[in-house]
């Protein structure tokens, strides 16, 4: 049977009043620890023998689709946030055009682990024209459709997915899944691909038990990295550094010197400045949205938080397609507007690691200073001292 798949990636899929400070588009394109949510999702797919794949991306930025197209495999089509859905019924009746029997319609959104097979089948013994996907009860965007009723997909792509025009019976699924609307939920997926929570794995080697690393990662020599962690393609660690308890470190990103980064996620070419201690965070785009506090902060100084320069076009080229990420129209705007910015005197931060951190591997909590601790409450804290 001629079964293919149809993937949506669009801002309207998140919140993004919580999501503002990540991208200033779909979250389905942002690396989790080494992956997007579109890449699992594609791999997924072609897992269960559900082939070509084409995905439609709300993004002006066109240069991206090649990126899409060579990595994946998939027939990537951009558009615009008000031709999205016209784009969408467009494919899909191109597929139904060229044979297919059915389609299998995915919108990221959130992250869920379909068992495709169970739905396939129940939509073919039901006879129905279009299936849905649930879990515990909440309706996924997630559907089989009978290619032949093209009606039937008109109407739901013209509601954004809100309705169907016949019966759409809900098949229960008990896999994991994600919701993926807001900071939180990001860094929750990155610990739960980190401690084999779901089926989808980091991306890159697992160098030792827990510790994964993509290539041309950097860890230099006196910096620690404890199980379960990820380093992510071209990131640096710096001596004295510490990444410990399932913190994402993505591509691109720097941790510099003695600094600790714990439970934290660090989006795509961010920059952690040293001595610092980063804990329970999502930190990106020069901002930190912290999970205890639930609040999201900007940060002003470049030497704590800020975003990484790439100086020359032929690298940042390259990199774009060889990595399936979104940058945003800002970080753009930041890597190429931005000079090369004057590296922080770091002799004392090299040293000696800091001595809270001792011996073990078990690290418990940083040594802050209070005083700091009330100036940067549990966000980041700068150390008093250099060599601590």
């Amino acid at each position: 049977m001629d079964i293919r798949g149809l993937l949506l990636v669009n801002s309207g899929s998140i919140r993004e009043d919580d999501l503002a400070f990540l991208a200033s588009g779909p979250l389905g394109l942002l690396e989790i620890a080494g992956k997007s949510p579109l890449e699992r999702m594609a791999e997924r797919l072609q897992q269960y023998g559900i082939a070509p794949l084409t995905a439609i991306v709300e993004t002006s930025s066109l240069s991206m689709a090649n990126s899409f197209t060579a990595s994946l495999g998939l027939n990537c089509i951009t558009s615009t946030a008000d031709r999205f859905w016209r784009t969408a019924e467009s494919a899909f009746n191109d597929m139904a055009q060229s044979g297919a029997e059915l389609v299998v319609l995915v919108r990221l959104g959130a992250y869920a682990e379909i068992d495709f097979e169970k739905l396939v089948q129940f939509h073919l013994d039901r006879g129905s024209r279009v299936s849905q996907a649930g879990h515990e009860g909440r309706k996924l965007d997630v559907f089989c459709i009978s290619a032949s009723r093209r009606n039937d997909a008109a109407s739901l792509f013209r509601s954004q997915l809100s309705r169907c025009r016949s019966e759409c019976p809900l098949v229960e699924d008990t896999g994991y899944m994600n919701p993926l609307a807001a900071a939180r939920d990001l860094r929750q997926f990155a610990i739960d691909i980190l401690t084999r929570q779901t089926q989808t794995c980091p991306a890159g080697e697992e160098i030792r038990p827990g510790i994964w690393m993509s290539r041309q990662a950097i860890i230099e020599k006196g910096a620690r990295v404890l199980a379960p962690a990820f380093v992510g393609a071209y990131a640096r660690i710096r001596t004295g550094a510490v990444v410990t308890r399932c913190a994402s470190i993505e591509h691109h990103a720097q941790v510099d010197c003695g600094s600790v980064v714990e439970n934290s996620s660090v989006l795509p070419y961010c920059y952690v400045g040293a001595g610092l201690d980063l804990a329970h965070s999502v930190a990106g785009m020069r901002q930190i949205a912290n999970l205890r506090r639930d609040v999201t902060v900007e940060i002003p100084d470049p030497k704590l938080i800020d975003l990484i320069s790439v100086t020359s076009g032929k690298g940042f080229l390259s990199s774009a397609a060889e990595f399936l990420t979104y940058l945003p129209r800002v970080a753009v705007q930041g890597i190429f507007a931005g000079g090369k910015r004057q590296q922080p005197d770091l002799n004392a931060a090299l040293r000696r690691t800091s001595p809270s951190l001792g011996g073990a591997a078990g690290y418990e909590t940083s040594a802050c200073d209070s005083e700091a601790t009330q100036k940067f409450p549990n966000m980041i804290v700068a150390r008093r001292y250099g060599h601590q």
